[in-house]
């Protein structure tokens, strides 16, 4: 793996754990009210999109 393709997973790993840290912050403040709900569903999608990339990094699909 060349030195760019590092540097990405290493942003989109650090993209993956703020956005389920952030998820699970909301989650333990407010629970899981319509409000609180859709913020933690947005930072699911941001961590799943992460993984995502890795994946195709590692051609995992």
């Amino acid at each position: 793996m060349d030195a760019e393709r590092e540097a990405e997973e290493r942003r989109l790993w650090a993209d993956y754990y703020e956005a389920m840290g952030l998820a699970l912050e909301i989650l333990r403040r407010e629970g899981t009210e319509d409000a609180a709900l859709s913020r933690i569903l947005a930072q699911d999608r941001i961590a799943a999109s992460a993984i995502a990339r890795i994946k195709q990094i590692h051609g995992a699909s």
